[in-house]
């Protein structure tokens, strides 16, 4: 098949989107589209001013001298109009690495134009805007897949084939624990990220779903605030979260935005016959204890071979490609329905904190029907 052209969206965190697609030969760099022209500019090669610190840091600058080294980036359109982009005949995909809040919306937009879309956590931040990007996906005979690339990281990958080869025997319960640095600006605010779990604690729930596929929340507890003022947002910084699932599995989700210490995320599976503890370290790492005998398992990624901190985002760009080249709907649809559930699982355990309640599942199934 012939390399997919591709357009990236946005590069304050599209830049590494851009270094990804030069270097697959799968891909093509057909465009690459920001509202700022000075970002573009950059890219170009043109230096950086005084002025501008907080978007032209030293990680950026490597992966502009990264991008800059391939000579298929001089081919490359480069534009501010969005509109322009979609109608460019010499696109078929489009990567989005837009605001939260804009996220849904402009991926909807890339598939009722005919585009393949690969688009960001989280699937969206409402049910409204879920139920249009659910219904572009449906309508749409193009491939999508959102960012939760930690599905397809090595470690996690790994932990699943211990699940589906009986190591643990029957799941009964998940843990993560996650401590983390305050938000940058634009996920510190309600309206900008969603909330405390849109804007970052969806990765963690899709790997609850990722550990048993297909499973559905019934009912979630959880309990926070904003306790530390400095960490600068206006919804809870801490919190601590219970589900329960369709599967008989339940799960619990702390997490905090205040703090930067190692071990940010420290995570667990609990089973009949075998326990599973991890961490995010390096690239990932957990140690198994298994059946009657207790033996031990333990497993790392190899640093030097994957992704650190965004775990997965090396393989989630081939994930891409194959489900373009199989011309899989059915992939595309699944992605979808995945999206809006963990959006609707976000969104009720936002409510549970806010009301102090347990909240059911049924309060969400009059707006997202078909769930």
């Amino acid at each position: 098949m012939d390399s997919i052209r591709t357009a990236v969206v946005g590069l304050n965190q599209g830049l590494m989107h851009v270094v990804e697609v030069l270097a697959n030969p799968r891909f093509q760099l057909a465009a690459v589209c920001d509202s700022d022209e000075k970002k573009l500019g950059w890219l170009r090669g043109e230096p950086a001013v005084d002025d501008e610190p907080g978007w032209y840091r030293a990680h950026r600058a490597a992966l502009l001298d990264r991008a800059r080294a391939h000579p298929e980036l001089a081919r490359a359109t480069l534009t501010t109009d969005f509109q322009a982009l979609l109608e460019m005949p010499d696109v078929d995909a489009v990567i989005l690495t837009v605001p939260i809040r804009l996220n849904a919306p402009l991926a909807a937009r890339v598939l009722e134009a005919g585009k393949h879309c690969f688009a960001q956590k989280p699937f969206a931040i409402n049910v409204e805007q879920g139920l249009r990007l659910r219904g572009a996906v449906r309508e749409s005979r193009r491939a999508f897949i959102h960012g939760f690339q930690y599905r397809y990281a090595p470690v996690f990958a790994q932990v699943r084939k211990m699940i589906d080869a009986g190591a643990l025997g029957t799941v009964k319960q998940l843990w993560w624990n996650m401590a983390r640095r305050p938000l940058r600006a634009s996920h510190n605010r309600l309206e900008l990220s969603g909330g405390p779990y849109l804007a970052d604690c969806c990765h963690w729930l899709d790997l609850f779903e990722y550990f048993q596929p297909g499973a559905r929340f019934t009912r979630v507890a959880a309990f926070g605030g904003l306790d530390v003022p400095n960490t600068h947002v206006d919804f809870p910084d801490n919190a601590v979260t219970i589900i329960e699932y369709n599967t008989g599995v339940r799960g619990s989700l702390n997490f905090t935005y205040f703090t930067d210490q190692p071990e940010q995320s420290v995570w667990g599976i609990q089973g009949t016959g075998g326990k599973i503890r991890g961490d995010n370290e390096e690239a990932g790492r957990f140690v198994m204890f298994s059946g009657p005998t207790r033996d031990r398992t333990d497993f790392a990624v190899n640093p030097a071979r994957a992704y650190r901190d965004l775990l997965g985002f090396d393989r989630i760009h081939d994930a891409f490609a194959d489900q373009i080249e199989a011309g899989d709907r059915a992939w595309a649809v699944d992605e979808a329905e995945r999206g809006l559930e963990n959006l609707l699982l976000c969104l009720a355990a936002d409510r549970a904190i806010l009301e102090r309640r347990i909240v059911q599942r049924e309060e969400f199934a009059s707006a997202a029907s078909g769930l």
